[in-house]
């Protein structure tokens, strides 16, 4: 480009090669500038930290025999927060260690050993892989799956007219005959403890007044417990019914005696038993 040797021509020029200056990285220098100034501002705050402290009350509750350290002794542990207000901080930091007080670039001390664990809200997801909350439900014979044994005792059944003290003796041993025979060990109470998920069979069994021949009924009821965790909550756990099983004289396909559609629980619990533990062919 040729200049012009008069002022004006001069001035002319100038204006032009500045205005043919594309406007957009002039911008885009602008913001790299101001991005940079502003890195360096944020970077020369203070880091803001906010202290609080809570007060845990922990409560121990022992089960079982042996207790507190026995193999046989279980825990259920029971726990209650507050805020704990109060201006004596340098207390507080010296219980964790911090004899100068509190470095707000370092973490917080580690917990003891032995610390009740802190779980935040989707502590289950991330432990276990998945959410229990998402879990289709399962049939409900999945609930046998993988049992090998089991605590039954109907020793104390009360004996129905026409049967001897007994009763519930005799039906024992019947049953216990008949799981074994499947695959099904009957443990005591003592040995419960240690089973996984700790099933029970509980059978209910009833008789209205003997003296009413004409309207005299019977009923089983029998439920196998076990210890469950909610979905929801996986630290409540309890004992809760997952299988049952009634019948009784008034059931349309119960024939013999009292003594009869009690053996039926047993049969009936096998051969669910089976369909989820029967390996597939």
């Amino acid at each position: 480009m040729r200049l012009a040797r008069t002022g004006q021509g001069l001035v002319a020029v100038l204006l032009a090669c500045l205005l043919a200056v594309p406007a957009r990285p002039l911008l885009a220098q602008t913001a790299e500038v101001q991005g940079a100034q502003a890195g360096r501002a944020a970077a020369a705050l203070p880091h803001l930290t906010r202290d609080r402290f809570w007060i845990l009350w922990e409560r121990v509750r022992y089960f079982g025999t042996h207790c507190p350290a026995g193999a046989t002794c279980q825990e259920l542990r029971s726990y209650s927060s507050r805020p704990l207000i109060t201006n004596n901080t340098g207390y507080i930091f010296r219980l964790f260690g911090l004899q100068e007080g509190p470095d707000p670039e370092s973490d917080v001390p580690k917990d003891q050993a032995g610390a009740p664990q802190v779980c935040q809200p989707d502590a289950a997801r991330r432990m276990l892989g998945f959410d229990p909350l998402a879990l289709p439900k399962s049939v409900k014979g999945e609930v046998l799956r993988g049992i090998e044994a089991l605590h039954l005792d109907i020793t104390g059944l009360k004996a129905p007219p026409g049967f001897g003290a007994d009763f519930g003796r005799q039906l024992q041993g019947e049953f216990v005959s008949k799981l074994s025979a499947a695959g099904l060990r009957v443990v005591s109470k003592e040995e419960l403890s240690r089973l996984p998920g700790q099933p029970v069979l509980n059978i209910y069994f009833s008789f209205s007044d003997p003296e009413d021949l004409c309207d005299y009924t019977y009923s089983v009821f029998a439920s196998l417990a076990q210890d469950v965790l909610l979905v929801r909550d996986l630290r409540i756990k309890v004992a809760a019914g997952v299988w049952s099983y009634s019948t009784g004289n008034t059931a349309k396909d119960h024939q013999g005696t009292e003594a009869d559609a009690i053996m039926r629980v047993v049969d009936a619990l096998i051969q669910a038993h089976r369909e989820v533990n029967t390996p597939s062919r």
